[in-house]
């Protein structure tokens, strides 16, 4: 498991798992409420695209943060899922 280290939010706990699925992506936690995987090659300007692995829905600002930082990042994300996940 690698931690996502070219972006963060406060409180939450962003991660990609080694020797993972495609397509590339990430994980976040918020702990005890809620986990989504990220498909950072997926996301528009307009939509983050994940899923719910479990707990309730993140808030619409935090899914907006999100979103912001993977369009700003995308490729040192790539870069990073490359290196920690495709091994």
């Amino acid at each position: 498991m690698g931690r996502v280290d070219c972006i963060a939010v406060e409180g939450l706990r962003l991660w990609f798992n080694s020797n993972d699925h495609l397509p590339p992506h990430f994980h976040v936690t918020k702990s005890g409420e809620w986990e989504i995987r990220v498909y950072f090659l997926r996301c528009t300007r307009q939509s983050l695209s994940f899923d719910q692995k479990w707990g309730k829905q993140p808030s619409r600002r935090l899914l907006t943060t999100i979103l912001e930082l993977v369009l700003h990042n995308r490729v040192t994300l790539l870069e990073e899922w490359e290196v920690k996940v495709c091994r």
